[in-house]
């Protein structure tokens, strides 16, 4: 197997390469107009080259999903991770949720508006889902131990927040990003799941 000087193999080197130009294609175009032609095109391969590294176009759309689902699960996790007031954190994670959509448009395609009918899709969303609970569900235990949050029930809360991040996916697919502010509008997010919408003295 071909090495090159920076010890990547070239069969590996090749498959990102494909996986690039395809995210590409299938977020301009969509799963279903996208023909494995049209990615071998891009290449420059010919579509036989295609699959020596994917068996079909659905297993090619389903690694570049996976990927972006990666790009998304490690963002997310180094908010988690990093070492901030909990409060702080909440937003961050929420604003970081949001802004690397804008650059996983296949990701929010599949999860969100069901346009491909595929086996796996039901799969990641479930799984995207779990984690999603889970790393807030952290956040909110920091804040807890800290004095900072009374939350009674950790994983209704939880939901709620995805709930309500959800909402404010939709102006972002839609890519009205010059119309929507996301720092104004996780703000807003914030301060309600923090102190609530009732009036005080």
């Amino acid at each position: 197997m071909e090495t090159l000087e920076n010890g990547v193999n070239k069969k590996d080197l090749n498959r990102e390469t494909i996986l690039q130009i395809a995210q590409d294609i299938f977020s301009k175009y969509g799963y279903k107009k996208t023909t494995l032609d049209d990615i071998a095109n891009a290449v420059r391969k010919g579509k036989s080259s295609l699959y020596y590294y994917f068996n079909s176009k659905e297993d090619l759309f389903q690694a570049v999903i996976v990927k972006e689902v990666e790009i998304l699960k490690e963002a997310l996790e180094k908010v988690v991770f990093r070492s901030m007031d909990p409060e702080e954190k909440l937003r961050e994670y929420i604003l970081t949720k949001l802004s690397t959509f804008r650059g996983l448009a296949n990701l929010y395609n599949a999860l969100e508006n069901d346009v491909t009918a595929i086996g796996f899709i039901d799969e990641i969303k479930e799984k995207n889902e779990k984690d999603e609970i889970r790393m807030i569900k952290r956040i909110l235990i920091e804040g807890v131990r800290r004095d900072k949050f009374n939350i009674d029930d950790l994983n209704l809360t939880a939901i709620g927040i995805t709930t309500a991040m959800k909402g404010l996916e939709m102006p972002l697919s839609a890519g009205n990003y010059g119309n929507f502010d996301i720092e104004m509008s996780v703000d807003n997010i914030v301060r309600i799941i923090c102190y609530g919408i009732m009036k005080r003295d």
